[in-house]
C-alpha cells in the first residue's frame, strides 16, 4: 500500500486539474499557447514530415529553428510531437510535467528526511500551487520548472554524500536534470536551479566546506550535455535583440509589484486573474500590461503560514537554504521595484539577456512549499516529542490572518462607498456601472471564502495542540485541507478550447486559403486598448478574437505564411531586424511600404479597423472581423528572376540605390558583394523548369542563354549555401535582407540548403558527453571518490 500511495495520490490530485487534457477534443489555451508554443510546434511537426526541420518558411519570412530554443526541438519530450500531432502533445506534455514536478516535490521531500504525509504535502503543493499552474501561460516554463526539484534532490545528495563515499551519481542525475532544463529552452530556469544549488552549497559547506567543490559538476554536466542546443544558441543569441544584454526598461517589463505579497495568504485580494475578461480581475493598474506574468502566487495558506513560520524559527532541514532561494526569488522578481536589481542583473551570467523578473517569483513560492513540508514533518515530530506547544506560533499566525479576513470582509460590506472606490480605482477603466457591481459582489463573495479557509487552517493548528488527534489523521486532513484550498484557488488557470478552435480556420483564414503568398498584418498602435467581443464563452474570448485576426503567430495554424510579424521571443535573426527597420522607415509612405511588401511576397495586408467602426459592424453582424483585408498591386513572385543586378561594397550603398528606385526590385536589384560596384545586365530571360520548396530545402531548375540572377524572397542569413549541379555557388544578401543567387547560363539544377554548423559540433559535443556520463555511472557509483 505504501508503495502505491505517490501514485494514487498523484492520479487523483493531477487528474482533478488537467482531466479535460486527456482528450484530444480538447486543448490548452492559456496565454501565449495559441500564439507561439502551438504555431511552433505544428511548423515543427509539418517540417518533419518532409525531412529535417531546420527553416521555418512561414515565419518572419523565413527564420532558422534549430538554433531557437523555444521550439525545445532537442528536448526529449517534445518529439512527441511526431506520434501525437502539435494540438495533443501540449496536452501530454502537461500531463507528463505536472506527474514530474509531483514526483520531484515527493522526493525532495523524503530526501529531507520527512514522512509521506509531509512529502505529500509537499508533492500536491509545488505540482498544485498557482505559482507553478500559472507557468502554463508560459509553456517552456512549466516543462522546465517540473525539474526544479529534482535538481535539488540530486545537488543535495552529492553534496551532502559522506567523505570518500561515491557522490558521483547523484551528481550525474542533477547534471541530467539541468541539461533538460537547457534542452527545454527556458534559461531563467536554470538561472533558478543554479542559485537553488549555490544556496544548498552554502548550507553544506556549514558542514564540511569542501563538499561545495562538487557544485560545478553538475553544471558542467549539463552544459555539455546541452551543446546540441547552447551552441547554435550562443550564435543565435549574439545576432539576436538580446546581444549584449537587454536595455534596463525593456529587461524590467512585468517586475513584480510589492503590492503583490499579500496574494501569498489572501489569493483574491486583487480579484481573479483568470476571469479577468468578466471584469472580475482588480489588478488592472498593479501590473506592467494591464495583468500579472505569474498569475497567481498562491502557495495554500497552510503552506504560507507552515513555510514562514520554518524559515524564521523552526529547525528544519537545509533551513538557510531554503531562506536563500526564498530572498533571491523576491529579491529578482522585484525587478525594477528593487534598487539592486540593476547591480545583480549585470553580475549574474545570463540575466543580462532575460526579461519579465516576476518569473522567479515561482523560486521564492518553491521555498515556502518546501520549508512547509519541512515545517510541517517537524511539527508533528515535536508534538510526538510531547510538545504540543509548538503548534502555538503558527496558529497565533492564523488567527490573526482570519482577524485580517474578518477585518476586510466587514470593510466590505459595512463601507461601500470604499469597496466601490476600490474596485473603480483598481479594475479595468472602461468597467460598467453593472460591471462593477458584480466584481463588488464577487469580493464580498471572496471575503468570506477567504474568512472560511483562514479558520479552517487555524482550526488544524489547534488540533495540533490537542493531544488527541492521532499523526495519521493530523496528516490526513492537512492534506485534505491544502488540496481544497489550492484547487479552489488554481483550477481555474487551466484554460481549454475544443480543439476545433484550433483547426477551423475563422473567417479571415478562410478568405486566405489555400495559401498563394504571405501576408502582412499591421500591428497595435502602442498603448492601443484592445478590443474584442464580449460573446459566448468571456473567458476565451481575447483567445478567439486574436485568433480571428490572425496574430501574433496564428495564422501558422493554417500554414499562412507570415512576414515582419512581432519578435516574440527576442531572437530575430540579425539581417530580418534589417528588414523590418526598411520596413518602418516606409510605412510612413503608404506606396512605398506596400512595394517593399510586395517585394517580400506579401500579396494580402489585414489593416486593423478603427474600433468606432468595428463597434458598429458588429452590431449589424457579429460575426465582422477585426481587420480588412487589403490585396497588394505590388505583389511579387517568392522566386524571380532578375534581368539586372548592382553589387555593392555596403549594404547601405545597396539599400540607398534601391530606395531611389522606389523598390522596383522585379527590374533592378541590389546586392551587396566585396569587391568594387559591378552590374550585371540578362537581356534575355531566364525560362524556370520548376521550383521544389521544403523549407530548409529549395531547388530551382532552369534554363537561360545568358546567364541569370535569382532571388528568393526568404529571410537571408549565413546557413545558406548554394550548389550549381554540386558545385558550390556564392549566395549574396539584397538589399531587402533576401537570398540572391548569380547563375550561368545553360540548363542547371540550383539547390539551396540551409545549415547551421554549429548544431553538428553540438551534437558531437553532446554525444560526447553522453558516452562519458554512461560510463562515470557504472565506474564512479562503484569507487569511492577522493574529491570532497
Amino acid at each position: 500500500m505504501a508503495a502505491i500511495a505517490p501514485g494514487a495520490i498523484a492520479a487523483l490530485w493531477l487528474g482533478s486539474f488537467f482531466a479535460p487534457l486527456v482528450s484530444p477534443a480538447w486543448a490548452l489555451a492559456n496565454r501565449d499557447i495559441p500564439f507561439f508554443h502551438l504555431p511552433l510546434r505544428a511548423s515543427f511537426h509539418w517540417l518533419a514530415g518532409i525531412g529535417t526541420p531546420v527553416w521555418n518558411p512561414w515565419l518572419h519570412g523565413g527564420q532558422p529553428i534549430l538554433s531557437n530554443p523555444s521550439y525545445a526541438a532537442f528536448y526529449p519530450p517534445s518529439w512527441l510531437v511526431f506520434a501525437a500531432g502539435p494540438h495533443y502533445t501540449l496536452n501530454l506534455l502537461t500531463l507528463l510535467h505536472g506527474v514530474i514536478a509531483f514526483a520531484g516535490a515527493w522526493r525532495l521531500a523524503r530526501r529531507l528526511g520527512t514522512g509521506r504525509g509531509a512529502a505529500a504535502l509537499a508533492a500536491v503543493g509545488y505540482a498544485g500551487c498557482g505559482a507553478y499552474l500559472s507557468l502554463l501561460s508560459a509553456f517552456t516554463l512549466f516543462c522546465s520548472m517540473a525539474w526544479f526539484p529534482w535538481v535539488l534532490a540530486w545537488g543535495d545528495a552529492a553534496l551532502r554524500a559522506p567523505a570518500r563515499e561515491p557522490w558521483l551519481r547523484p551528481a550525474l542525475l542533477c547534471g541530467i536534470a539541468l541539461a533538460f532544463q537547457l534542452l527545454n529552452g527556458e534559461p531563467s530556469t536554470v538561472v533558478m536551479s543554479g542559485l537553488g544549488l549555490l544556496a544548498l552549497a552554502v548550507s553544506a559547506a556549514g558542514r564540511r566546506a569542501a563538499a561545495a567543490l562538487r557544485v560545478p559538476v553538475p553544471v558542467v554536466v549539463a552544459v555539455l550535455l546541452a551543446a546540441v542546443q547552447l551552441l547554435p544558441t550562443q550564435g543565435r543569441l549574439a545576432d539576436s535583440p538580446r546581444s549584449g544584454g537587454l536595455a534596463a526598461g525593456e529587461a524590467s517589463v512585468w517586475s513584480m509589484p510589492p503590492a503583490r505579497f499579500v496574494e501569498v495568504v489572501f489569493p483574491r485580494f486583487f480579484g481573479d486573474p483568470s476571469r479577468e475578461a468578466e471584469g472580475l480581475y482588480l489588478g488592472w493598474s498593479l501590473n506592467d500590461r494591464n495583468y500579472p506574468y505569474v498569475a497567481s502566487l498562491y502557495p495554500g495558506l497552510l503552506l504560507a503560514i507552515l513555510g514562514s513560520c520554518a524559515l524564521l524559527l523552526w529547525r528544519i532541514p537545509r533551513r538557510v537554504a531554503w531562506a536563500l532561494v526564498f530572498a533571491g526569488g523576491t529579491f529578482l522578481a522585484l525587478g525594477r521595484h528593487n534598487p539592486l536589481f540593476e547591480s545583480v542583473r549585470a553580475v549574474i551570467p545570463g540575466l543580462a539577456m532575460l526579461r519579465f523578473p516576476e518569473k522567479f517569483a515561482i523560486m521564492a513560492v518553491a521555498a515556502l512549499v518546501v520549508a512547509g513540508a519541512l515545517g510541517w514533518h517537524w511539527l508533528l515530530e515535536e508534538r510526538s516529542a510531547g510538545r504540543p506547544q509548538r503548534a502555538d506560533f503558527p496558529l497565533a499566525v492564523a488567527l490573526v490572518l482570519l482577524a485580517t479576513a474578518v477585518g476586510l470582509a466587514a470593510l466590505l460590506h459595512l463601507a461601500p462607498r470604499a469597496a466601490a472606490w476600490y474596485v473603480r480605482s483598481h479594475g479595468i477603466p472602461s468597467l460598467s456601472p453593472e460591471r462593477q457591481v458584480a466584481a463588488l459582489s464577487f469580493l464580498r463573495a471572496e471575503s468570506w471564502a477567504a474568512v472560511g479557509i483562514t479558520a479552517a487552517v487555524a482550526m488544524l493548528f489547534a488540533l495540533c495542540r490537542w493531544r488527541r488527534p492521532s499523526r495519521r489523521l493530523l496528516e490526513g486532513l492537512a492534506l485534505l485541507l491544502l488540496g481544497a484550498d489550492l484547487w479552489r484557488y488554481g483550477h481555474g488557470l487551466i484554460e481549454t478550447v475544443p480543439t476545433a478552435t484550433y483547426q477551423e480556420p475563422p473567417l479571415v483564414a478562410r478568405q486566405l486559403l489555400p495559401p498563394r503568398d504571405r501576408i502582412f498584418v499591421q500591428p497595435a498602435p502602442d498603448g492601443a486598448a484592445e478590443l474584442y467581443p464580449l460573446t459566448g464563452d468571456l473567458g476565451t474570448a481575447r483567445l478567439r478574437a486574436q485568433i480571428a485576426r490572425l496574430e501574433p503567430y496564428s495564422g501558422i495554424l493554417w500554414q499562412i505564411p507570415l512576414a515582419f510579424h512581432e519578435d516574440y521571443d527576442l531572437m530575430l535573426t540579425g539581417w530580418a531586424r534589417q528588414a523590418g527597420a526598411v520596413l518602418r522607415a516606409e510605412w510612413r509612405q503608404p506606396e512605398s511600404a506596400f512595394r517593399f511588401l510586395g517585394a517580400w511576397n506579401v500579396g494580402t495586408v489585414l489593416l486593423r479597423k478603427a474600433p468606432e467602426r468595428w463597434v458598429a459592424e458588429l452590431a449589424r453582424d457579429p460575426r465582422t472581423p477585426a481587420v480588412e483585408l487589403v490585396g497588394n498591386p505590388f505583389l511579387l513572385p517568392r522566386y524571380r528572376f532578375v534581368p539586372q543586378v548592382t553589387f555593392h561594397p555596403t549594404y547601405e550603398a545597396a539599400l540607398q540605390a534601391t530606395r531611389a528606385e522606389r523598390f522596383a526590385v522585379a527590374a533592378s536589384e541590389h546586392c551587396v558583394r566585396s569587391g568594387p560596384a559591378a552590374v550585371l545586365t540578362y537581356s534575355s530571360p531566364p525560362r524556370p523548369l520548376s521550383v521544389s520548396d521544403e523549407g530548409g530545402r529549395i531547388e530551382v531548375r532552369y534554363q537561360a542563354e545568358q546567364g541569370a540572377f535569382f532571388v528568393a524572397a526568404i529571410t537571408f542569413d549565413p546557413g545558406w549555401q548554394a550548389s550549381l549541379d554540386g558545385s558550390p555557388l556564392a549566395v549574396h544578401p539584397t538589399a531587402a535582407s533576401q537570398l540572391g543567387v548569380a547563375l550561368p547560363p545553360g540548363e542547371h539544377r540550383l539547390l539551396l540548403e540551409y545549415r547551421d554548423p554549429r548544431v553538428a559540433r553540438g551534437a558531437k559535443v553532446s554525444l560526447t558527453a553522453l558516452a562519458v556520463c554512461i560510463f562515470l555511472w557504472f565506474t564512479g557509483g562503484k569507487r569511492r571518490t577522493t574529491l570532497t
